[in-house]
């Protein structure tokens, strides 16, 4: 009996053991990036075309674990990818203007994680989201407004502020990636994420492939 009392035990333990590690999970995930966005081209009509090079950028992240398997989040991306342009006048097909210039880009996307292995340190996962993405062309659209303030150091001062050509598209996609959970309470993770963006049948989505190193600490 005695024997049979000391088995159970032994069995018991880790079980009891899991559902304390279960009970007690982390419910938030906060992270930072490093992400590798590869370079596309574009063509449009009457021989308008657009070619962006690779760009690094960085961005931060925000998870609420649903439970081992599911989690909800949000992404805050910026990068800075060099591009080059052909633009060409509708009207007049023989009148272009050509752009190499750095746009600026920022993404805000909302995710949703599923985990496929949810127990031990290495963790696969699949995530699928939607959201937008504000590209800014960093050209001026018209002439620069003047405004001027007095500054408590300097005085009186001018400056020019300029109206940019930019846009907000819908953006959908997803990623897949590896998590590795450290000791203490952080993690290591790397996916690759693939992401379309909407622009209403104007012209060919922009298709956004980029790499995503992420250091971050659960809560």
């Amino acid at each position: 009996m005695y024997r049979l009392f000391a088995l159970c035990a032994v069995l018991l333990v880790p079980s009891v053991a899991a559902a304390q590690v279960h009970h007690s999970q982390p419910e938030w995930d906060f992270a930072i990036a490093a992400i590798y966005q590869d370079g596309q081209s574009a063509t449009g009509r009457n021989g308008s075309s657009l070619s962006a090079d690779s760009a690094l950028g960085f961005g931060i992240s925000l998870n609420y674990n649903l439970n081992a398997r599911f989690a909800l989040g949000v992404d805050f991306d910026w990068l800075r990818p060099d591009y080059s342009a052909d633009l060409v006048n509708d009207e007049n097909p023989l009148d272009t203007l050509f752009v190499d210039h750095r746009a600026t880009q920022v993404n805000t996307r909302f995710k949703g994680t599923y985990n496929f292995v949810p127990w031990g340190a290495l963790v696969p996962y699949a995530q699928l989201g939607l959201g937008w993405t504000w590209l800014d062309s960093n050209v001026a659209s018209g002439p620069p407004v003047t405004g001027c303030w007095w500054h408590p150091w300097w005085g009186y001062i001018c400056e020019n502020f300029f109206q940019t050509y930019n846009s907000t598209e819908f953006s959908y996609g997803g990623a897949l990636g590896l998590r590795y959970d450290l000791q203490g309470g952080s993690f290591i993770s790397f996916s690759f994420d693939y992401w379309e963006l909407d622009t209403s049948g104007s012209r060919a989505n922009p298709k956004l492939e980029s790499l995503r190193l992420q250091y971050g600490w659960r809560f």
